[in-house]
């Protein structure tokens, strides 16, 4: 019983800020995504709550601490989302990621004591460590064409449950997966990572409410580069 006791007081003040920062990254989208869109004016206008978001994703020290692969799963996805809207909001107004040069490549953050840029986030950490189709409907770079940014932080305790509910609205979004008759058009993303998703219609039809024929044809659509802001609707 000592020994419990022992045990729970040393990590309940890691589970404690651990679940602080997904409980304020929670409130965070809940208050600036509204339908998928980010209301970048008004965090650049009060930019406390992003700015003690992004010291935590820069300070958070796990050496020996155990947690959760979904602990580590969702706080990388919360991170990519919450640094590239800080991005935006350093360089804001902006029409696009794409105006900015280096915006994925060349521009950096500090992601638990790393110096990162968003690509490597992405893709040397978050897909190298949890390779998993479904995180390009969860990730999302700023941009009009990207699937819509959820008004909600992802939590380790739901993440499976909010990866399927996220990956199911959008394949089922007329606007994302454009079907007309026997010719489906969709985003550039399925050309670009097609690796990542094997066969397409196998893949879209694992979360489509409405199934897709096997004799469908696949097209894609131009990809939409400028910025998802509320405020050019």
């Amino acid at each position: 019983m000592k020994f419990i006791i022992i045990y729970f007081s040393i990590l309940l003040p890691f589970i404690t800020h651990g679940q602080s920062f997904f409980d304020e990254a929670d409130n965070f989208f809940s208050t600036y995504v509204k339908q998928g869109l980010v209301d970048y004016r008004s965090i650049k206008e009060e930019p406390a709550s992003l700015h003690n978001l992004v010291r935590q994703i820069a300070d958070l020290d796990l050496s020996n601490k155990r947690v959760t692969p979904s602990f580590m799963k969702s706080f990388y996805i919360n991170a990519y989302n919450i640094l590239v809207i800080k991005q935006v909001v350093e360089l804001y107004p902006i029409e696009g990621p794409l105006k900015v040069e280096g915006f994925f490549n060349s521009l950096r953050h500090e992601v638990m004591g790393q110096d990162l840029t968003l690509d490597q986030l992405e893709k040397e950490i978050l897909y190298e460590k949890f390779p998993d189709p479904r995180l390009h409907f969860v990730l999302v770079c700023a941009a009009k064409g990207c699937p819509s940014l959820a008004d909600f932080a992802y939590q380790p305790s739901t993440l499976e449950e909010q990866l399927a509910e996220r990956t199911t609205k959008v394949l089922n979004s007329e606007s994302f997966i454009q079907v007309n008759r026997s010719k489906v058009n969709v985003s550039e993303i399925f050309n670009w990572y097609q690796s990542d998703f094997g066969d397409i219609l196998t893949f879209l039809n694992r979360y489509r409410d409405k199934q897709l024929s096997s004799e469908t044809v696949i097209d894609y659509y131009t990809y939409d580069w400028s910025l998802n802001d509320i405020n050019s609707k």
